[in-house]
């Protein structure tokens, strides 16, 4: 359990980052350079077999996917706030579970077609919610939900037919970083020593919140890991929204929430 605990608490920790280096930084690309930089060290360190495979090309997909899931998640904290962003990043697990009842023709239960029509009910009640408080950016949201379910999808579709699991976190973290440094020298913005500094800070618990769900796995079955990870991050995340960052929980919007929760918990009981 304290393996889950750590993972949650490190993925609820680059929310909690990423909101804060809004205020500080002036070249996102930079803080994802270092933060994917510092993901490479640490996957190297557990590499042990540099035997090119499937891992390879898998990876590059992959790290696409997470370079650009993450530029959306930081942009989309700056307009739809942490706790939404959160919410929809976690509910990208639509897409694995789509993808595994049309590809690989896993049958999936009612409790994951209820939480399947929950999410979409949800999604649309979100799109109607705009208020003179807050517009939220749906168009966004439903990106973020896509790439980063794709990069969760990534992972199932790895653990098919991939073979070297190590070799596959360090290309998926090598391709992003060669995509941030890409837009770095395009955009020819100036690298300051705070983008450094947060892509440095990101980069740690980004690596170990991966690790230590990994090793959840290993010590509790995937039916109790994967619906407390992505629930308890959301419920850790906005706890810390609401009291730190002052950001608005109305009541219809605290329902939609509970109503998110619900759908995560769904889509993994089979």
């Amino acid at each position: 359990m304290i393996y889950l605990m750590c993972a949650i608490l490190s993925s609820g920790i680059i929310s909690i980052l990423m909101k804060l280096s809004k205020s500080y930084i002036t070249n996102e690309m930079a803080l994802l350079s270092a933060n994917y930089f510092i993901c490479i060290l640490c996957s190297l360190f557990f590499v042990q077999d540099f035997h090119f495979n499937n891992s390879m090309y898998l990876g590059i997909l992959n790290g696409f996917f997470y370079w650009i899931s993450f530029v959306l998640f930081q942009r989309s904290i700056q307009t739809n706030g942490m706790t939404l962003s959160c919410t929809f990043q976690k509910l990208g697990i639509l897409v694995p579970t789509l993808l595994s009842i049309f590809i690989f023709h896993e049958i999936s239960s009612c409790f994951q077609i209820i939480g399947i029509c929950l999410a979409i009910v949800c999604i649309v009640l979100l799109q109607n919610m705009n208020t003179k408080q807050k517009v939220y950016s749906i168009s966004m949201l439903v990106c973020l939900l896509l790439f980063n379910g794709s990069a969760d999808a990534m992972s199932k579709v790895f653990e098919q037919v991939g073979t070297n699991d190590n070799l596959f976190l360090v290309i998926t973290f090598l391709v992003a970083f060669l995509f941030c440094v890409i837009s770095i020298l395009k955009s020819k913005q100036r690298i300051k020593r705070n983008d450094l500094l947060f892509g440095i800070l990101i980069g740690i618990p980004n690596y170990f919140s991966a690790r230590f769900l990994l090793k959840s796995l290993y010590v509790l079955p995937s039916l109790i890991v994967y619906p407390c990870y992505s629930v308890f991050t959301i419920v850790f995340v906005g706890m810390i929204g609401s009291l730190c960052f002052k950001e608005q929980l109305n009541k219809k919007y605290v329902y939609i929430l509970m109503g998110f929760m619900c759908a995560l918990i769904l889509l993994n009981v089979k």
